[in-house]
């Protein structure tokens, strides 16, 4: 294994990224791809697997990685094998990604949650190896949220544990792109913020929004409805660490000190609010790249690592 890299993979919504990563963590050949590009014009796992191959040919001239992991925005089958649902991208629901893309490129494939990866890079990042439980939230197009308890991510009995965006909201009637209604997501994500945008700020482009408008009450509204999820999660787990990422969080102007305010309104008190330990995601399009191959050598090293 010694000097062998990994391909690691974070496929999301609008960008599917690439990188490879010796043992050290070292990333080389890193590259971007428009997701419907790469998607469009054929069954999905096989268009996929053709550009892995694409770009192993000129990363690695043709020769394979010790293992190719890939992070999806999606729920994940127990086995870490499935891919099961993916409401905002299409043509990825009851995919049997690892099969397939195995069977493809003849090297072991390993899948998870994208945001398992990013939670994966940050306490990687922010030396929280040895907290015993570290909550990471991602506000990005959806809310996403991973659990780490004692150095294991939370699957839960079906390998659909943590997936925050998706508890019910009374009175919200808004259909969501996993078939229910009423999810969290409609209000606390950045579907809800280009929404508001639209409604409110036609004028001004979304990169923009805090910066021109981020002391008006409707964005307050929107950041306190992202705290929403976030306390009530902490209240449950009490953890060591709790880290927030995504593009909301690290747009200009963004109200961080209000969030934080917010959490700790809605977090029981004394405890966890007191104490309360809340780190950020540096910024970074590597990130989830870089978590797929922390992931990647921690199943080489102990296949049951799921």
């Amino acid at each position: 294994m010694k000097g062998k890299k990994v391909l690691g993979m974070d496929i999301g919504g609008t960008y599917m990224r690439f990188g490879l990563l010796d043992e050290h963590l070292n990333l080389s050949d890193f590259a971007v791809d428009k997701t419907c590009a790469v998607l469009e014009g054929g069954d999905p796992g096989i268009q996929i697997a053709r550009r892995i191959r694409q770009y192993l040919d000129t990363a690695m001239e043709g020769c394979l990685p010790a293992a190719v992991t890939i992070g999806f925005p999606s729920t994940i089958d127990r086995s870490r094998r499935v891919v099961c649902s993916t409401p905002n991208v299409k043509g990825l629901n009851n995919l049997p990604a690892a099969e397939l893309l195995e069977k493809e490129l003849g090297v072991p494939v390993y899948v998870n949650r994208d945001v398992n990866f990013l939670l994966l890079h940050d306490i990687h990042d922010k030396g929280l190896k040895h907290a015993p439980i570290v909550l990471g939230f991602y506000i990005g197009t959806g809310l996403g949220n991973a659990v780490s308890i004692n150095g294991r991510l939370l699957l839960g009995k079906n390998g659909a544990a943590a997936e925050l965006g998706h508890i019910p909201v009374y009175g919200l009637d808004e259909m969501c792109g996993c078939g229910n209604t009423g999810c969290m997501e409609a209000i606390a994500s950045g579907m809800r913020l280009e929404k508001l945008r639209q409604k409110f700020f036609p004028d001004t482009p979304i990169g923009q929004i805090f910066e021109h408008h981020g002391d008006s009450t409707i964005l307050l509204d929107f950041v306190e409805c992202l705290s929403l999820p976030i306390a009530t999660e902490i209240t449950l787990f009490d953890p060591d660490y709790v880290v927030v990422g995504g593009g909301i969080p690290q747009m200009a102007g963004f109200p961080t000190a209000y969030l934080e305010q917010c959490i700790h309104r809605h977090t029981r008190k004394p405890y966890p609010s007191e104490g309360l330990e809340i780190r950020y995601s540096s910024p970074g399009q590597e990130n989830g790249v870089i978590g797929a191959g922390i992931y990647a050598f921690k199943r080489i090293e102990n296949p049951k690592y799921l």
